[in-house]
C-alpha cells in the first residue's frame, strides 16, 4: 500500500470512528473528545516541528509560515496525533461494549479507498460530477437509513469532528480530491439537517439546508481547491529549498507548475533553486527532475553578462549544457547557441563557427524545432553582425546558401511580431534586406518576407539616382509578393523607366501590371489598382496592334473589355482583332463577339453588315468543331431566314445561291434534324442544278415528323415542291397526287393546289378525280386558274370523237 493510500485509509477510518462516536457518545463527553483530538494534533505538530528543526528549518524568520509548513510537511505525525487523540476521545466517551465500532471503522476504510480510486479518474469534470453524486448519495443514505436516538447530540458531535477531518485533508501529502471534499460536504449536510430536526425551524428549511453544502462543494472544488493545491506544493517547495532538500523541492515545485503553469510563485521558486544548485552534487535519480529550461537559464547567466565570463564560469556553463543535451535532447538548439557563446569567449572560433553553422542549417535534425526558432534570431545576429571572427567565417557566405537569407528573415519577422521595437532585430532586418536578391525571393517561401517593408524601401530609394536600381529591385519584389498592390507598383516602374529614357523596358512592366492584376483577381483590387490594370492592358493591346501581333492584341483587348465593362464600341474592336488574328477559330470568335455586341445595339448598321460578312466567312467545319460552345449564341434562325430569302429570289445568280447554301449548311450543323433548315438547303441545291441531292433533302423532310411552327411550315412547303417535281419532271403523277392531297391540309393551300391535284389525277389517268378537282377550282370565280380549270372540265366531259 502506498503512502497516499494509507492517508485515504486513515481519513476514512477517522470519519467512520467519529460517526460511531456521534451516535453513541455519552452525555457531556463531546468536549472531552474534541479536546483529546486537539491534544493529539498538538503532539503531532510538536513532533513535526522538532523534525523540521533537526532538518535545519528556522522558525524565527517566519513563525506563521513555519507553523503552516509544520502542518503540511509532517502528515504522518499530524495523522497519527489527530487520529490517536480522536480514538482516545471515542473510547473514553462511549460505553462498552463497542461491537459496532469495528464496523464503522471498516466502512470508513472502504470509503477512504473508494475516494482514492475516484481521485485517479482522469478528467476534472468527471471527478466533479462523480464527487457530487457520491456526496448526495452519502447524504441521502445517512438521512434515510441511520437511526438516531438523540438528533441534536448526534448533529453537534458530527459537526464538531468536521474541522479535524478537513485538517487531515489539508495536511495530506496527496492532492485534495473531489471525493473527500464531497464526503465532508455530505457530513456537513447531515449535521445541519439533524440540527434542524431538533430545532423549531419550519420544514421549508429542509431543502435549503441540503442545497447549501452542495453549493459549497461545487464552489470550493471549482474555485478554491485548485489554488490550495498549488499553494501547498509551493509552500513545501520553498521550505525544502531553504534547507537544501533539492529532490523534494523539485518534486513539490514541479507539481505546483504542473497544476498551474502560470504560477509565478512556483516559477520563481524553481528559478531560485536552479540558480544555486550544482548538478554535480545531485544523484542520478534527482537529475531527471530538473527543469532544464532553467538549467539553460543558469548557463546563460554565466555566459552572458556585463563582463566576459571567466574560464571557471565557462566550464561550469559547458557542464550544464552537456547535462541538458544528455537529458533533454529537444533543448539542443538553445544549448548549441550557448555553446557557441562559450566557445567564442574561449577564443575557439573555428569550433564556434562549426556549431553555429549547424544551428543555422535548416536541414539539421533536431528533436524539436521550436527551441531552434527561439534562438535563431540571436544565432543569425551572432553570425552576421556581432562578432567579427564569426562574421568572417560565416556571415555573407552563410547567407549566400540557398534559402538561408529567407530563413534569417523569417526568424526576424517572427521576433518582431512579438517585439516590434527590438533594436537588434530591426538592425539585423535592415542588413538582411540590404543584400536580398530577386533570385532569392523567387526561390524561397514568400511568407518569410515583409513585402510592405520592401515596398517602402523601394519607394524611398528610387528617389535617389545612385540607388534607383536597388529601389526598382525592391519594388519588383514587392509587386510580386503583393498582387493586390502590384498593378500600381509595376505602373510606377513603367513610368520610371520611361522617365529614365528606357522606354523599351516599359512594356515588360506593363505586362507585370497585367499579371499582378490577374493573380489578385478583379474583386480584390482597389479602385486605383483596378484603374492601373485597365490602362495597362489597353496600352498593351494598342502596342500589339501597332506591331501587327493580333494574337496578343486579342488577349489584351479581351482583358480590357472584361475589366472596363462591355459596350458596342469595345466589342466591335475585339471582333476586328479576332478576325485579323492567326487563330483558326478567329472568325468564329469574331462572330461570337459581334453577336454579343448586337445585344447592346440591335439595329447598328455596321454591326449588321459585319454579321453578314462573318457568317459567310465562318466554315461549317469550324462550327462543327466548336458545336457545343457556339450553340448558345449561334443565330440559326438568321441563317435559315437569309437562305430562304435567297432561295425565293427568281433572279438570284450563282454567287447568291452559294451564299444562301453556305448559311443553310451552317444552320444544319447545329440543327441537323430541322425541317426548315433542310428545306432551305434543298431548295438552294435544286436552284444550283443538283436535282438528285435537292430531291433527297426534300424527301428527308417529307419523311420526318411535321413538328410545329417553322418546321411544320417547311414540311408542307417541301411536300408541295416535291409534288411539282414528281408531276413536272419525274413523271410520277401517283406520288404527286399524294403530295398535293397532303398539302391541302396546310392552311395556305387553295385553288392552285386543287388545280395541280387535278393535273396529277389527269396525268395518272383518273379522269373522274381530275374532273372533281378542276370543278372545285371553278368555285373560286375570281382566281386566275378559273378559266384553265373550266376548260379542263369541259375537255374531260366532252365525248371522245
Amino acid at each position: 500500500m502506498t503512502a497516499v493510500q494509507r492517508e485515504y485509509l486513515l481519513k476514512g477510518v477517522f470519519l467512520g470512528v467519529w460517526a460511531y462516536f456521534a451516535l453513541h457518545h455519552a452525555p457531556g463527553s463531546l468536549p472531552q473528545a474534541v479536546g483529546l483530538t486537539a491534544a493529539g494534533l498538538a503532539v503531532g505538530l510538536v513532533l513535526g516541528a522538532a523534525r523540521l528543526l533537526v532538518l535545519g528549518y528556522r522558525p524565527a524568520a517566519n513563525p506563521g509560515g513555519f507553523l503552516l509548513l509544520t502542518l503540511l510537511d509532517n502528515s504522518l505525525f499530524v495523522y497519527l496525533g489527530t487520529a490517536g487523540g480522536a480514538l482516545a476521545g471515542v473510547l473514553l466517551g462511549t460505553d462498552p461494549p463497542r461491537d459496532g465500532l469495528a464496523y464503522f471503522a471498516a466502512a470508513g476504510a472502504a470509503l477512504g479507498l473508494g475516494i482514492d480510486l475516484l481521485s485517479r479518474v482522469r478528467g476534472a469534470r468527471i471527478r466533479l460530477a462523480v464527487g457530487g453524486v457520491l456526496g448526495a448519495g452519502l447524504t441521502l443514505a445517512a438521512l434515510h437509513y441511520l437511526s438516531v436516538p438523540d438528533e441534536r447530540a448526534f448533529a453537534l458531535a458530527l459537526l464538531a469532528g468536521l474541522p479535524a477531518a478537513y485538517l487531515l485533508v489539508f495536511a495530506g501529502e496527496a492532492d485534495e480530491s473531489e471525493g473527500e471534499v464531497a464526503t465532508l460536504a455530505a457530513v456537513f449536510a447531515v449535521g445541519l439537517y439533524r440540527v434542524r430536526l431538533s430545532s423549531s425551524l419550519p420544514e421549508q428549511f429542509d431543502k435549503l439546508i441540503l442545497v447549501v453544502p452542495l453549493l459549497a462543494y461545487f464552489v470550493y472544488v471549482t474555485r478554491y481547491q485548485p489554488r490550495l493545491r498549488v499553494f501547498k506544493h509551493v509552500l513545501r517547495g520553498y521550505g525544502r529549498v531553504s534547507v537544501g532538500r533539492t529532490r523534494e523541492a523539485l518534486v513539490s515545485l514541479g507539481r505546483a507548475l504542473q497544476l498551474d503553469p502560470r504560477s509565478q510563485t512556483a516559477a520563481a521558486g524553481l528559478r531560485r533553486l536552479h540558480a544555486n544548485l550544482n548538478p554535480a552534487d545531485l544523484d542520478p535519480a534527482t537529475l531527471p527532475l530538473l527543469n532544464f529550461g532553467l538549467v539553460l537559464d543558469r548557463a546563460e547567466s554565466l555566459l552572458v553578462r556585463d563582463r566576459p565570463p571567466t574560464a571557471a564560469e565557462r566550464e561550469e556553463a559547458t557542464r550544464l549544457l552537456d547535462l541538458t543535451t544528455a537529458h533533454r535532447p529537444e533543448l539542443a538548439p538553445r544549448a548549441d547557441y550557448l555553446r557557441v557563446v562559450a566557445l567564442t569567449h574561449g577564443g575557439d572560433f573555428d569550433a564556434a563557427a562549426a556549431v553555429l553553422g549547424k544551428l543555422l542549417d535548416p536541414a539539421t535534425e533536431y528533436a524539436d524545432r521550436r527551441p531552434r526558432d527561439a534562438v535563431l534570431l540571436r544565432a543569425w545576429d551572432l553570425a552576421t553582425r556581432l562578432h567579427p571572427q564569426l562574421v568572417k567565417r560565416l556571415g555573407e557566405a552563410e547567407l549566400a546558401k540557398p534559402g538561408r537569407r529567407l530563413d534569417a528573415l523569417a526568424a526576424v519577422a517572427k521576433h518582431l511580431g512579438a517585439n516590434p521595437d527590438d533594436p537588434a532585430a530591426v538592425g539585423l532586418r535592415r542588413e538582411l534586406y540590404a543584400g536580398l536578391t530577386e533570385a532569392e525571393v523567387a526561390a524561397g517561401p514568400a511568407v518569410a518576407l515583409n513585402f510592405d517593408h520592401l515596398e517602402q524601401l523601394g519607394l524611398s530609394l528610387v528617389e535617389n539616382p545612385a540607388e534607383v536600381e536597388r529601389g526598382m529591385a525592391y519594388l519588383r519584389m514587392a509587386g510580386r509578393g503583393l498582387p493586390a498592390r502590384g498593378p500600381l507598383l509595376f505602373r510606377t516602374l513603367a513610368d520610371l523607366v520611361t522617365t529614365l529614357g528606357r522606354g523599351d523596358e516599359a512594356a515588360g512592366y506593363l505586362g507585370q501590371v497585367k499579371r499582378a492584376g490577374l493573380a489578385a483577381g478583379m474583386a480584390a483590387l482597389a479602385s486605383d489598382q483596378r484603374a492601373a490594370y485597365v490602362a495597362a492592358v489597353r496600352e498593351l493591346a494598342d502596342a500589339a496592334v501597332g506591331r501587327g501581333d493580333f494574337a496578343a492584341a486579342v488577349d489584351d483587348w479581351r482583358l480590357y473589355v472584361e475589366a472596363a465593362g462591355e459596350d458596342p464600341t469595345k466589342l466591335k474592336t475585339l471582333a476586328d482583332l479576332y478576325a485579323k488574328s492567326p487563330d483558326p477559330m478567329g472568325v468564329l470568335n469574331a462572330l461570337a463577339v459581334t453577336e454579343r455586341a448586337l445585344l447592346y445595339a440591335k439595329a447598328d448598321p455596321a454591326l449588321l453588315a459585319r454579321k453578314d460578312s462573318l457568317y459567310y466567312s465562318v466554315s461549317p467545319a469550324a462550327v462543327a468543331e466548336k458545336r457545343d460552345k457556339v450553340a448558345g449564341w449561334f443565330d440559326v434562325a438568321y441563317c435559315v431566314r437569309k437562305a430562304a430569302a435567297v432561295a425565293g429570289q427568281k433572279d438570284a445568280d450563282l454567287d447568291a445561291i452559294e451564299y444562301g447554301l453556305h448559311l443553310a449548311r451552317l444552320a444544319r450543323v447545329l440543327q441537323p434534324a430541322s425541317n426548315a433548315v433542310r428545306f432551305a438547303e434543298g431548295r438552294l441545291v435544286l436552284r444550283k442544278g443538283e436535282r438528285d441531292a435537292g430531291l433527297a433533302l426534300l424527301e428527308d423532310v417529307r419523311e420526318s415528323p411535321r413538328g410545329s411552327g417553322d418546321d411544320e411550315d417547311a414540311w408542307f412547303l417541301a411536300t408541295r415542291q416535291l409534288g411539282d417535281l414528281y408531276l413536272d419532271e419525274l413523271q410520277r403523277p401517283d406520288l404527286a397526287v399524294q403530295c398535293y392531297r397532303d398539302f391541302r391540309e396546310y392552311q395556305k393551300s387553295g385553288a392552285d393546289t386543287l388545280y395541280r391535284l387535278g393535273q396529277a389525277h389527269e396525268a395518272a389517268g383518273d379522269t373522274k378525280a381530275a374532273t372533281a378537282s378542276y370543278k372545285a377550282v371553278t368555285a373560286y370565280s375570281g382566281h386566275p386558274r378559273y378559266w384553265d380549270a373550266d376548260a379542263a372540265v369541259k375537255r374531260l366531259q366532252s365525248p371522245p370523237t
